[in-house]
């Protein structure tokens, strides 16, 4: 998995170069701990790093971008919250694999990771719509998008992205992964693909809180059964929880 590999030397090289703690995240933790490796199936490795650490998304881009990746800030929304994806260009394809960065926020004592853009409760699925369609006409990614926001001013989309996001963020709730920040706050090193990487320190406690008590034995089933949805990690809370992301000006 020479591909997996070269990922994690960048990955490893860009924040150990901003001095920055990471560790692995979901999956990846699981994989990385339990078997050695990542899963047959998965198709990204997963990090995880404090929000108020991490370096800036131009730093992201100006780094990644010329190792052959793609970068995509909070899934093209005009803000930063909780992720920072990179994808690997198709001329790379044999040479990288996918990461997903997700960003916590501590708040007396537990780190939280909030998923603005899927809202739960009341009228949650008009709400998920209105706020994609309000990103689309923001953020435009494919020629009909680009078409419609043309035909309105940008002020004013910038005008209704903002109330709405008031909005949505005040009246909604939505399911945060949220763990005691003493697993992300005391770190240990293991070997994964040759490399020495963090893992939560109290290992064991982590991935039972993130997976259950079976999470030592291998379950082909556990994302299709949705087993994954019964998580201690997983919370619903409201999403005024924490402060409002920080916009973000994606340059196209």
């Amino acid at each position: 998995m020479d591909n997996i590999k070269n990922s994690l030397l960048l990955i490893d090289s860009f924040f150990k170069k901003n001095g920055v703690d990471y560790w692995l995240e979901a999956g990846t933790a699981l994989s990385a701990y339990r078997d050695g490796k990542v899963f047959e199936w998965e198709h990204d490795v997963d990090i995880g790093i404090w929000r108020e650490k991490m370096p800036s998304p131009d730093q992201f881009i100006s780094f990644f971008s010329l190792k052959g990746y793609k970068v995509i800030i909070q899934k093209d929304f005009p803000f930063l919250d909780n992720i920072i994806q990179l994808k690997v260009d198709s001329e790379c394809n044999n040479e990288l694999f996918d990461i997903d960065i997700y960003l916590y926020t501590r708040m007396e004592g537990f780190a939280y990771m909030r998923w603005i853009q899927k809202p739960e409760g009341s009228y949650n699925l008009l709400k998920k719509r209105l706020i994609f369609i309000l990103r689309n006409l923001y953020n435009p990614n494919t020629k009909k998008w680009v078409r419609i926001s043309r035909l309105i001013p940008k002020k004013m989309i910038r005008f209704f992205f903002d109330k709405y996001l008031h909005f949505h963020l005040s009246t909604s709730t939505c399911i945060y992964h949220q763990f005691p920040e003493k697993y992300f706050l005391n770190l240990k090193k293991i070997d994964f693909y040759g490399i020495s990487v963090n893992i939560p320190e109290d290992t064991n406690e982590f991935l039972i809180h993130r997976y259950g008590e079976h999470w030592k034995t291998p379950d082909s089933q556990f994302n299709q059964s949705e087993k994954w949805k019964k998580s201690k990690a997983r919370v619903e809370l409201r999403m005024s929880l924490l402060p409002s992301p920080e916009y973000y000006n994606q340059q196209r």
